[in-house]
């Protein structure tokens, strides 16, 4: 009997090993060429650019990521209201979906495939974006909904810079019953703290304050490489169970990821030594980080 792809990543967990992720998919798509929108980043790649979406997915697979992601950060309902797509949210969820398991199927291996919601207001207009709390709780449940029936094998509730949206996007990620991953996005404010990204509570308080909501691992994610570290110490100090990081390299000026200065493959493998030495389990990368990074990371620590 074969195993599924997630309960394949437990099984290896259970034996010692790391699970690597993949990198980044818009930054990756916008280093390709595709279009970025004005007011919700890559929420249309999957249908003007879906060749290159599915490009994307096979070649973390070539890399040898065990987890994709799919194209759906931008896809969350409050993401699309400003960009004047929100009656193609099925559609466009669906969509992402797909492509990414036919990369799957493409390259037939065992790989997961992770659903993203994100409770950030990171690609559009926070004063046209996020709804009330019942309505925005609505919102997840709908994209979670719709990431679950397509087929995902696990939900990652990515860029978690805020208490509230992050618990309404947890909450409804566990609520079908797949495995969730936490992606937990810190930058330091003007005392130089390392604050969760709304800059309002530190890291160690929203993992706190989401404790109760359980969920099958918990990651840094979308930080600067050079604090990675120090985040990844406060959520270990916080969270008893598998851990990982996957940090960005660059600046977004929206709706673009600045490129310059972007770390190397062989320097970004090295950090993640680290934080593997530090406990992490699951290793990808963010925004900036590409399939050159994720197949140096395999090279160096043999996933």
């Amino acid at each position: 009997m074969s195993t599924s792809p997630y309960a394949f990543l437990e099984e290896k967990l259970r034996h010692g090993g790391n699970i690597l992720l993949d990198g980044a998919t818009g930054t990756e798509l916008e280093r390709r060429g595709v279009p970025m929108h004005g007011a919700a980043w890559t929420a249309e790649a999957v249908l003007s650019r879906p060749e290159v979406v599915l490009a994307v997915h096979g070649d973390y697979i070539d890399a040898g990521a065990e987890v994709i992601t799919v194209n759906s950060f931008s896809l969350a309902r409050h993401m699309l209201l400003s960009a004047g797509l929100e009656e193609r949210f099925v559609e466009l969820n669906e969509k992402a979906v797909r492509l990414a398991l036919q990369a799957r199927a493409t390259k037939g291996r065992q790989v997961a495939v992770a659903g993203s919601i994100a409770p950030t207001t990171f690609c559009s207009d926070p004063s046209e974006s996020f709804l009330g709390e019942e309505e925005a709780l609505a919102a997840y449940r709908q994209q979670a909904a719709v990431l679950c029936r397509a087929g995902v094998d696990l939900l990652i509730v990515e860029m978690i810079g805020d208490i509230l949206q992050g618990t309404l996007a947890v909450r409804a990620a566990r609520e079908t019953g797949l495995p969730v991953w936490l992606g937990y996005s810190c930058r330091r404010d003007r005392q130089g703290r390392l604050m969760l990204w709304d800059l309002q509570d530190s890291l160690a308080d929203g993992v706190r304050a989401m404790a109760g909501l359980g969920g099958e691992a918990a990651l840094i994610m979308h930080t600067e490489v050079a604090d990675a570290t120090v985040a990844f110490a406060e959520l270990a100090a916080q969270w008893p169970g598998t851990l990982g990081v996957y940090a960005h390299s660059g600046v977004f000026v929206m709706p673009h990821w600045q490129f310059n200065d972007v770390i190397s493959p062989r320097d970004y493998a090295a950090e993640a030594g680290r934080w593997l030495d530090m406990g992490a389990r699951i290793i990808g990368g963010c925004c900036g980080i590409g399939p050159e990074h994720i197949r140096a990371l395999g090279l160096m620590y043999r996933f």
